[in-house]
């Protein structure tokens, strides 16, 4: 019998060398009015060291609302869930698009970062970032 290959959430990485710890961020199409399941194929995993680059433009986007329960985000929370609407998500792409950066391989993560993340909203109510620090 043969043996099934293990599922695994695609990885983005710029600079990260370490062990495969998968310290770090899983990003997932967020939808908030339907029961979809997200395969993990459909997923993003960047690790935490990665992340630092991606991070600047994600926060300053808080304090949000979570869009299913209506709660106060103040802040991204690392260590859980953080649903991240379409409309937010445009602002972010917008700065990310923006930064200036020396490296052309930084530049290269960004791109693919938020390429991934626009085909992923054509279907999706949004993004949602989880964090497992």
């Amino acid at each position: 019998m043969a043996k099934k290959s293990k599922r695994t959430i695609p990885t983005l990485i710029y600079q990260y060398q370490g062990p495969q710890r998968n310290v770090g961020f899983v990003l997932s199409p967020l939808y908030i009015e339907e029961s979809v399941e997200v395969e993990m194929e459909d997923m993003l995993f960047i690790y935490h060291e990665d992340f630092d680059y991606i991070r600047p433009a994600l926060d300053s986007a808080f304090p949000l609302s979570d869009p299913r329960t209506g709660e106060e985000m103040k802040a991204l929370d690392p260590c859980w869930d953080n649903p991240i609407t379409k409309d937010v998500w445009v602002e972010i792409l917008s700065k990310l698009d923006q930064q200036v950066v020396a490296e052309p391989e930084l530049r290269n993560f960004l791109n693919q970062f938020t390429a991934w993340v626009r085909n992923h909203l054509q279907l999706a109510d949004g993004i949602e970032v989880t964090g497992n620090l």
